[in-house]
Order: structure tokens, then sequence, then C-alpha cells
């Protein structure tokens, strides 16, 4: 087998554009939400020495308020903002006196929408008590804590460190940069979230980012030295779905791993052997369709129990026993068995309704046929890749529930010499990590790796390009973990590795991981 390797660096690709928070004109964002008529707001934005309590803004368009009274707000949070809309003109009042020489923004956070299509947009108003702004800008980025991907409408907010209180806050762009403007230099916390409620507080069930250290220190106008990396909240293990298939199964779905499950239907425990796994997170359970029309199905796995209720009707249960093969592609490689499966329990085979033939010439070819619950296995000569006829007769296969439907298709057992073989060199990384192995949108392989591995062979991928990511198993634990705000427990660290590897095949290739901040 050829060879040739080749080093791949970690990179970190840091984007800018405008912002999507803005003065009081509602900037770019949404060309079809109310504008104010900036040359009529009263008093004008970024007017200094203000003295008053009321602000008037007219719009170029008819619009309605939502939710103005946690949707607008002033910072710093000085004063309770009030809301009158009439006609084409918004009036924002407030009775508590300000502080002086304090810079102020008030922000309608998508509180104004116009009566036709329902457009919003974030705006921003300010003024200063004293003879000057607080100047001082500073930029921060967003991006999914598991894709690295930035992350735009994420509001990214600044508190005092020592009262709690919001000071400022933007919302991110396309390119997942958030401005915020206006600042005074000092010491803040800085949290990122989506705000789904408009209250600018994050919330046990939204999504949010926040820095190892949540304290940074503002001098002068620049920008945040890494992205702040968003995570959904964990959410409590549970069933996802459980769909019925005829003609007597239930597909279990659920969002972690499950290990050692019980089922139950109804209060009766169901025998494991009726059990196969079909993914890590997806079970199917064999069941007597004449014992279910409701009722619940109870799970109970090392990790949680949880229950979902059914309805089967007696249409439902009617369907074909169906052969179908274990690779959607009808291509196994050497590794994989040459295996179909049926969709319900295997009884008995009758391997004299069976034919595997030469495509080429539909000569006979010899096969040892096995079975094991619902899949169908094939013992036959592997080596050099070859083309094969399949021809299952009506009832050659018989189930609990009936007699199989006939199945002819082609097969093809390649060769090893069809593949590429990666060889990947990890040996940068001290503690454990999980290696994804990536083609196009799916993760082929996932493989935890301890810390004494130096190089991994990753044997039977095809031609094409591959790129890698590292996750950083910070609890060995073998999956990705997300972060937790209540602890401030970031989540694990993911190292993307976007630049594709060619695999060629009959070629080995050599492959070196090495993140930036680990190189020499």
């Amino acid at each position: 087998m050829a060879r040739y390797s080749y080093l791949i660096l970690l990179h970190s690709l840091f984007l800018a554009s405008c912002a999507q928070v803005g003065v009081i004109t509602g900037g770019e964002k949404d060309v079809f939400a109310p504008k104010p008529i900036e040359g009529k707001v009263t008093p004008p934005n970024a007017s200094v020495n203000f003295t008053g309590n009321e602000i008037v803004i007219p719009f170029d368009e008819y619009f309605t308020l939502s939710s103005p009274s946690t949707s607008i707000q002033i910072v710093p949070p000085h004063a309770t903002i009030n809301a009158v809309a009439k006609g084409k003109t918004l009036t924002l009042s407030w009775e508590e006196t300000l502080r002086e020489n304090t810079t102020y923004a008030i922000y309608l956070n998508n509180t104004v929408k116009d009566l036709a299509e329902k457009n919003d947009s974030i705006m921003q108003y300010v003024f200063s008590t004293g003879n000057s702004l607080d100047s001082t800008n500073y930029d921060a980025s967003v991006v999914d804590a598991y894709t690295n991907a930035p992350i735009q409408e994420v509001v990214v907010a600044l508190y005092d460190p020592s009262t709690g209180g919001l000071v400022n806050f933007a919302q991110t762009d396309r390119a997942g940069i958030a401005q915020l403007t206006y600042l005074r230099p000092g010491t803040y916390s800085i949290i990122a979230f989506k705000d789904e409620n408009n209250d600018l507080n994050p919330q046990a069930t939204e999504e949010v980012g926040f820095l190892r250290d949540s304290i940074i220190s503002i001098d002068s106008s620049g920008r945040l030295s890494e992205p702040i990396r968003l995570f959904a909240p964990k959410t409590a293990p549970e069933i996802l779905s459980a769909k019925f298939e005829a003609p007597a199964s239930f597909i279990i779905e659920t969002n972690v791993n499950i290990e050692n499950p019980t089922i139950s239907i109804n209060e009766t425990i169901i025998d494991p052997e009726n059990y196969v796994e079909i993914e890590q997170m997806k079970l199917r359970v064999f069941v007597d369709p004449m014992l279910i029309n409701s009722g619940k199905i109870a799970l109970t796995t090392n990790s949680f129990s949880d229950t979902a209720s059914f309805r089967v009707l007696d249409a439902q249960k009617r369907g074909l026993i169906r052969v179908t093969s274990s690779q959607a592609s009808n291509i196994f490689a050497p590794s994989q068995p040459f295996a179909f499966m049926v969709n319900d329990l295997i009884l008995s085979v009758d391997t004299n309704l069976i034919r595997l033939r030469n495509s080429e010439d539909s000569t006979l070819v010899p096969a040892q046929i096995s079975f094991s619950k619902n899949e169908l296995t094939f013992n036959t000569k592997r080596g050099s890749t070859r083309q094969l006829r399949l021809e299952i007769d009506a009832n050659a296969i018989t189930t609990k529930n009936g007699g199989s439907a006939p199945y002819n298709g082609t097969v093809t057992l390649n060769s090893d010499k069809k593949y590429g073989v990666l060889s990947i060199d990890v040996s940068s990384y001290s503690t454990p990590i999980i290696l994804q192995v990536i083609k196009g949108t799916s993760v082929l392989l996932e493989k935890p790796i301890t810390p004494s591995a130096d190089r991994i062979l990753i044997p039977e991928l095809e031609a094409g390009d591959y790129v890698f990511k590292i996750i950083r198993d910070e609890n060995e634990n073998g999956t990705w973990d997300t972060g937790n705000l209540e602890t401030r427990t970031l989540p694990e660290q993911i190292d993307q590795y976007s630049k594709p590897t060619t695999v060629r095949a009959n070629w080995e290739i050599e492959v070196e991981l090495i993140p930036i901040d680990l190189k020499p």
C-alpha cells in the first residue's frame, strides 16, 4: 500500500463585521422594521448635559409595542421606563432622578414592531447627564461550543461585578460579533446568552456562554481575546420517542446512551432477548402485537428511568415482514458482516429458498447462513471485490408474526484495496481525548483515546476528503459534555481541524494533529 504524510495545525478564525445594535436609527438589520426619523428625535441621540425625563421618537410608519415593560431597558438601571405609543410616535419617560455625569443607554429590545409583518429590531438611544459621553467600544465574538461556528442574535451583556447590575449589552451579527459601545473603562463580568424572553437575564433553559474567568478589564477600545463558547444547558435524561413499527416492535429513542436497559410494557417486563440496539441512543423492542393497544412503556437504565405513553391501532399492526440490508448502500467492507435485517424476530430460515449468485454469470456462490434475533448473516469467501445477487423467496424466513416478503438485490463485497487508511498521530495530546473522523456532515467514527496512544490507525475509509475533531475528554466518560452556568463549568473544549485530508484507495495517509495551544 502506498503512503504519504503531512501535518495539520489547529487554527482559529476571528471574523468581524458591523454590529446589529446601533444608534437610534435602528441600523440595517431589518429594512422592513419601523425606523425612527433621526432628525426629529427629541432630544437628539447622543445628547450631553441631559436634564429631562422624556424622549420623543417619531417613526416612519405605524407600529405596535411588544412587552415594553420587559423589552425596554435603561442601563445603568437607575430608572423604570414608561412607553406610550400614539400614532407613529413613541414617548419614553421616567419619574426617577438620574445620576450626574453618567452615560445612559436605553435599549428597545425588539420592542417596536410594524403592524403588518411584525418585523422588529434592537434600537439604542444614548445620552449623558454630564458634558461628555463614555466612548470606549469593545467587541466580543460568540461561537457554538460544539461546532465552533459563529452564532448570530446572541446577547452579550456586561454586568457590574459588585452589584450584578446590567451595565451594557449588544447582540451578535451574522459573523458572531457583538459590538459593545459607549462604555466607561472598568472591570465587568461578561456573559452571552440566547435571550428567548427578551428580559436581558440568562435563564436556566436558555443557551449560555461565559469565560473561565468571567471578569474582564476594559481599559480602552478593543476586542475580547477569545470567543465565548455558547452551549445548551444539559437536559434531564428522557425518552424522546417510542414509535410503533409494524408488525410488532417499538423504536425507543432517548437523549443519552442506553446502558443496561430494563423495559416493561404495561408493567410486564420484556425479555432482554427481545431488545436490539440500533444506535447508542436508540433501541428496538419486539413485542406481542396481540397484547398491546395502549398504555405505557417504562425504560430503566444505569443513568435514568422514564416512561412514554402509546396507542396502537389494529390497522397499524398490519405490515409485511421485510428484509433489508444492514448497509444502506448494499456495499460491505471486509470487516463488516455480510448481514441483512428483518423487522421481526426470526424463528427459522429455509436455506433452500435463499440463493446467492455471481452477478457476472449467475453461478451459485456457496454461503453459510445463520441468524440471531432479527439479523440474517451470510458467511462466504471474502477477498477480492465481488458483486453478488441475493435472492430470497417469499416465506424463506419465518418470524413470530408470519413469513417474510421476497427480496432480490445486488450486493458488493469489497476488498481492502478499495479503501484507504489513516494513520493519525495524536501524541501532542497528553490527556484523554475523543477523536472524530468526519466526511461531509457525517461523523463516521468516534473513538476515545487514552494518553498512552501515540498513533491511531483508521482502516477501510472510502476515497474522499476527511476532517477531524478532538474532544478534550476532561472527565474521561467517552462523550462530549456541555457546560453548567450554576457551577460555572465550561463545556469540554473541541479542537477543530477543518483543513481536509484526502484519502485515496489503497493508500495509507499519515496525519499529525497539533493544536495551536500545544504547539512548541
